[in-house]
């Protein structure tokens, strides 16, 4: 296998675990409050999908506007076949996170920040919502609240670089976790989990030069909400 074909497959499983990553925090939560009576929304799976894989795959092809525009075609046909199955609010949602990959394009190395916040936090946290509000038909604070956690600390950690305001923003971090934990919004065990997470992970990228993709952070950090 050359290196081109490597890339591609890599590429490819790498769309299968975004994909099972925008599911991770919303099953959890809906397993864990025994809200079970629901049927799989297939349109629903091939519209997260289409994201997934544009992000993780697509993306890195380079396509250009008019590949964009057919893209969009497909997806505006599913929300014909869709509309009366699915919530038109979920459909804008979803519509909205593939319009924010497109224009990723347009970005350039000097704000290379904004992408990161929009690959790292909006799309994983919208898509996980959108999932949610669909199988539960409503989204709370216990729910919202413990999945931005998350995909912050994620973009903390990947943006970590030993400086004194990266420390700082660590402690800010850890005591947000404690507020959330007073709050109610996570249990002891969970925040005491996630903070460690954290550490331990800038830790290893500071001192031992440790570190792998945001995607691995997320789906770790949304695991961990299992707890």
């Amino acid at each position: 296998m050359n290196n081109l074909t490597y890339k591609k497959y890599k590429r490819l499983f790498a769309s299968v675990i975004e994909f099972l990553s925008y599911h991770i925090f919303p099953f959890i939560f809906i397993f864990g409050h025994n809200l079970t009576n629901y049927s799989i929304n297939w349109f629903l799976v091939i519209m997260v999908g289409m994201v997934a894989i544009y992000k993780e795959y697509i993306r890195s092809l380079k396509p250009n506007m008019y590949f964009n525009g057919l893209y969009s075609l497909i997806y505006i046909v599913l929300i014909v076949l869709t509309f009366k199955s699915l919530n038109i609010n979920v459909i804008i949602l979803i519509f909205i996170q593939l319009i924010l990959l497109f224009s990723t394009k347009y970005i350039g190395k000097k704000y290379k920040l904004l992408q990161t916040l929009i690959d790292g936090f909006i799309i994983p946290s919208f898509m996980s919502i959108a999932i949610a509000y669909t199988y539960m038909h409503f989204i709370s604070f216990n729910f919202i609240v413990p999945l931005l956690l998350v995909n912050i600390a994620t973009i903390l950690i990947e943006y970590f670089e030993g400086a004194k305001t990266d420390y700082i923003q660590l402690v800010t971090l850890s005591v947000l976790t404690l507020i959330l934990f007073l709050l109610g919004y996570i249990n002891p065990l969970t925040s005491i989990t996630i903070v460690i997470f954290v550490v331990v992970s800038v830790l290893l990228k500071q001192f031992r030069h440790l570190f792998t993709s945001n995607l691995f952070y997320r789906v770790i950090g949304n695991l961990l909400l299992l707890i």
